[in-house]
């Protein structure tokens, strides 16, 4: 069902890529079997703890998205909710500090191993790799017909500590689309979208948006996974030329939600 372009990239354009990233991200996922084929199966999650309840909690097996990749996983996720009296998510709403922002982790077999669990090129690559293939397999579940997610510049690297001990945290910018459209798809009208009205005048569908992106990855050896711990936030411009940037009043806030995070096994 998958197919490619130019440089052994999967194309997101296909009807068929798109309908079979719907129908992933509407999948409920609820455990994932991460052993090596020689082991005895672990199975691995991730839990944030209570999370604000702004928040809303997702999972989702990435297998065909990262297949062109040689990886296979399951992302636990987060994003703004739906607020009352709003019917539609804060996600999708222009005017809140959560719109397009993501909070979440995988959990990746194929990724990193025990000899490459320290090489940073190695991280960086991974991170790059499978951030991108992931907010293209949403915009196109989304029904963007050309959807975008490219990191610009080099990933910048320090520390973080989650569950007990320090991580390499990877810091950068990503170009991509904002998912604001009007709701045709299963995963669109399950989220709930501003009415057009709101937000034609200033914004238009699938619009540039720039993510600001931190991510912390490492190898757990003792499950024989790759964790990554991931946030974004955006900042995007108007119609009419006005910037608007979430991340100086949501980054830090998400770096702490970041730390929350622990692997479990289940």
């Amino acid at each position: 069902m998958r197919h490619r372009s130019g440089r052994g990239q999967v194309d997101w354009r296909s009807d068929d890529v798109r309908a079979v990233a719907t129908s992933l991200v509407c999948a409920a996922a609820f455990i994932f079997t991460g052993g090596l084929a020689a082991q005895a199966p672990t199975r691995v999650a991730v839990t944030f703890g209570q999370l604000p309840a702004e928040w809303t909690v997702q999972q989702n097996p990435m297998d065909e998205i990262w297949q062109p990749l040689g990886m296979r996983g399951v992302n636990y996720y987060a994003f703004g909710g739906r607020v009352a009296p709003n019917d539609f998510a804060a996600r999708s709403d222009p005017a809140s500090p959560l719109y397009q922002a993501w909070l979440g982790a995988y959990i990746v077999v194929g990724a990193l191993d025990s000899a490459s669990a320290g090489n940073e090129a190695r991280q960086r690559d991974l991170l790059s790799r499978l951030t991108e293939y992931d907010q293209r397999g949403w915009l196109a579940g989304m029904g963007d017909s050309a959807p975008a997610a490219d990191l610009v510049g080099q990933l910048r690297r320090s520390q973080i500590v989650i569950d007990g001990a320090a991580r390499s945290l990877f810091v950068g910018e990503m170009r991509s689309h904002s998912d604001l459209h009007v709701a045709t798809t299963p995963l669109a009208q399950s989220l709930g979208m501003p009415s057009i009205a709101k937000w034609q005048a200033q914004l238009a569908p699938f619009h540039d948006v720039m993510l600001h992106v931190q991510g912390a990855i490492w190898y757990d050896a003792a499950r024989h996974v790759t964790v990554i711990v991931y946030a974004a936030s955006s900042a995007f411009t108007t119609k009419a030329g006005v910037k608007h940037d979430n991340g100086p009043a949501l980054d830090g806030s998400l770096r702490t939600l970041m730390r929350r995070a622990h692997v479990v096994d289940q």
